[in-house]
């Protein structure tokens, strides 16, 4: 992926007294003229700038974008500094249980598809996001199957629009996931551990729990075999195996009630919590709706939680969560001088100005894409964000 935000371009070259115009999907530029010689904004490939006697080639193609920041001196070449407004905290919570090995295909275990789309997720939103994670149980053992989870990710911005190669925020957050599944499912208890820290984290904060069964691990529960997991899931020889002397003993009742209690808390202290049921949570599905519900985040109808049936759609299911809280708007460090002399691209393609589908300026210092634009920026399908100045703005026809 590639792009100007969050890196500083810095002004390079002159606004012309007359700046030359951008046609939509064709070669054809009016010209700036400067003491009788043409100067046109170049389609270049950053080996150097031109100089402005060179007459402009834009090939057969034509030049949909702006001029690179190498070209000095030439109209339209100010692409400003910008950041991300309010980028949100994108925090995963996953399931690392021993049945997070089970196979999703040939040669990957649920817990591989999951991290896998995590991390894919975290690569294509870049700065749009801050993100952080942490795993349950953690560092579980065969004789502490039921310890409680933990962060391996801390909060942090996500990678800048760019590299060819993966960034170092994509690539610490891969490593730090790579984890071997085992032992039981401690929601309740990994949530209440993570709480202090999620609610101290300045700007909004999102919490997506990715699961494939219901939560247990407590101890102190009671339950019938209806609430019995290895009852529920119908692999108990016995009446209830949720009994002291069961085989599952009271750490393997449904843990529902704390478990609800412990989202509720992250709530109300303004931290959404979504819930996604990958594969093996079909027993689950009413306490994944009670989660849902208690985490603010219910769908419309039931399912309310996110259910995922095909782990090739887990993507597009982040893709929708994360979508909900990133951010349309740009703040520019370096606000335009001039007014109706600004024009945003998106991958070297104009954005005409336009309330609906477009971009419009939400205050003399901020961007805010909108419609089509702000869609295919949340989708992650954006490479290349610049916002440039010095040729008049395009508006919609």
């Amino acid at each position: 992926m590639k792009t100007a935000v969050k890196q500083r371009a810095g002004v390079h070259g002159m606004l012309c007294g007359l700046a030359a115009v951008f046609a939509l999907g064709g070669a054809a530029l009016s010209a700036c003229e400067d003491e009788g010689q043409e100067q046109r904004p170049r389609n270049g490939g950053g080996q150097g700038a031109q100089e402005p006697e060179d007459e402009f080639d834009p090939g057969p193609g034509g030049s949909s974008g702006p001029p690179p920041v190498d070209a000095g001196g030439l109209c339209g070449n100010q692409i400003h500094e910008v950041t991300i407004a309010e980028a949100p905290n994108l925090y995963f919570v996953l399931d690392a249980s021993g049945s997070m090995l089970s196979p999703a295909s040939s040669r990957a275990t649920r817990y591989d598809r999951v991290r896998e789309s995590a991390v894919d997720l975290v690569r294509n939103l870049g700065p749009l996001i801050n993100v952080g994670a942490a795993v349950f149980p953690l560092d579980a053992t065969a004789d502490a199957p039921c310890r409680p989870g933990g962060e391996v990710f801390p909060v942090t911005p996500g990678d800048p629009f760019a590299a060819s190669q993966e960034g170092a925020t994509t690539s610490r957050f891969r490593s730090a996931t790579r984890v071997d599944p085992l032992g039981g499912t401690p929601t309740a208890a990994t949530l209440a551990a993570l709480t202090p820290s999620l609610v101290e984290l300045p700007g909004k904060t999102i919490v997506v729990l990715a699961t494939d069964g219901g939560p247990n691990c407590n101890s102190a529960a009671t339950c019938g075999a209806e609430e019995c997991i290895a009852n529920i899931e119908q692999q108990c020889p016995q009446e209830n195996c949720c009994t002291p002397s069961g085989l599952s003993g009271p750490g393997g009742c449904l843990d529902r009630d704390d478990t609800v209690a412990a989202i509720e808390r992250l709530a109300a202290s303004g931290i959404e919590v979504y819930v996604v049921g990958i594969p093996g949570s079909e027993f689950y599905g009413d306490v994944l709706d009670q989660m849902a519900l208690a985490g603010g985040t219910a769908q419309f109808v039931s399912p309310f939680y996110f259910k995922v049936d095909d782990l090739d759609t887990l993507g597009n299911v982040l893709s929708k969560i994360a979508s909900i809280v990133v951010s349309c708007e740009f703040d520019l460090v370096d606000p335009p001088p001039e007014d109706g002399q600004t024009n945003v691209y998106l991958d070297e393609e104009l954005v005409p100005y336009d309330p609906e589908d477009g971009w419009r300026w939400k205050s003399p210092a901020v961007v805010e894409l909108l419609g089509d634009a702000c869609q295919k920026l949340k989708s992650g399908r954006v490479g290349q964000v610049q916002i440039v100045s010095g040729c008049p703005t395009e508006v919609a026809r």
